[in-house]
């Protein structure tokens, strides 16, 4: 017999994993709109992300009240189940709840790493992105302008006189 509270858990974590893996979709999407230089892309991504983001972190407070129910229920001073992990939590309630609530933390963790990844992949492809973009205007700079100082990321700046283009003849 599970009790309520942690059947809660348990389908509150689930829940959590199924979002995860929504975000890592939308992650994924952004990547390879950034491939594509599909700017209206990557804007609607990561509009989307942040409203998937604002869910997470909202199930995420419910999940920390129902662990704060959990922990009472197995006798924890009032509020001390959001402190807990899920292992530290499942130690405390029996059979089949641990195997259930290990198992529903173990599917989240996997996920939650997998979305890690992707964003560190989406981090790199931006900086590289933003290199390219960098090294390709400074190759159009005119040959004659000098640089007089950096900008505030390092990169050597000309003055205001130097123009890319020459527009008038």
């Amino acid at each position: 017999m599970i009790a309520k509270r942690t059947r809660d858990l348990v389908r509150l974590l689930g829940e959590l994993k199924t979002l995860q893996e929504r975000l890592l979709k939308l992650v994924e999407a952004r990547i390879d709109a950034m491939k594509r230089a599909d700017m209206s892309a990557m804007r609607e991504l990561v509009d989307r992300e942040e409203e998937l983001t604002r869910r997470i972190l909202e199930r995420d407070g419910l999940r920390r009240q129902v662990a704060d129910a959990v922990a009472e229920e197995t006798g924890c001073p009032l509020r001390s189940g959001r402190d807990m992990t899920v292992s530290q939590l499942a130690g405390r309630v029996g059979e089949p709840a641990r195997t259930h609530l290990l198992d529903a933390v173990a599917d989240l963790r996997k996920i939650v790493l997998r979305v890690v990844r992707a964003n560190r992949v989406a981090g790199a492809v931006a900086r590289e992105l933003i290199n390219h973009v960098s090294w390709v205007f400074a190759s159009v700079r005119p040959a004659g302008g000098k640089p007089v100082g950096y900008s505030g990321e390092g990169a050597v700046v000309g003055s205001a006189e130097m123009r890319l283009f020459e527009t008038v003849g």
